[in-house]
């Protein structure tokens, strides 16, 4: 039981920050609705807590929405494990 709660907390925690950037990333970036797979897309992505910490990255249309689906697995997954009820 120790165990169990000892590992959600530490998923929790070392997850906090991607949901952090995976909920600003969704909310700030519209989703890409490109036609062209191989379309280069350019976009400043922010990073959580700073003003200052914003860089620009260049993906394709594909690799901007696989590197969603990916977030938005991860976050599911972690989602699920902290909801899982502790075994009595």
């Amino acid at each position: 039981m120790s165990k169990l709660v000892t590992l959600a907390a530490a998923v929790t925690l070392s997850a906090t920050p991607l949901v952090a950037q995976v909920s600003s990333i969704e909310t700030a970036r519209p989703a890409v609705k490109s036609h062209e797979p191989g379309k280069v897309i350019c976009e400043r992505v922010e990073k959580t807590g700073t003003r200052l910490g914003a860089r620009r990255i260049c993906m394709t249309a594909d690799q901007w929405a696989a590197q969603r689906r990916e977030q938005r697995e991860d976050l599911e997954r972690v989602q699920r494990i902290v909801n899982q009820k502790p075994s009595t």
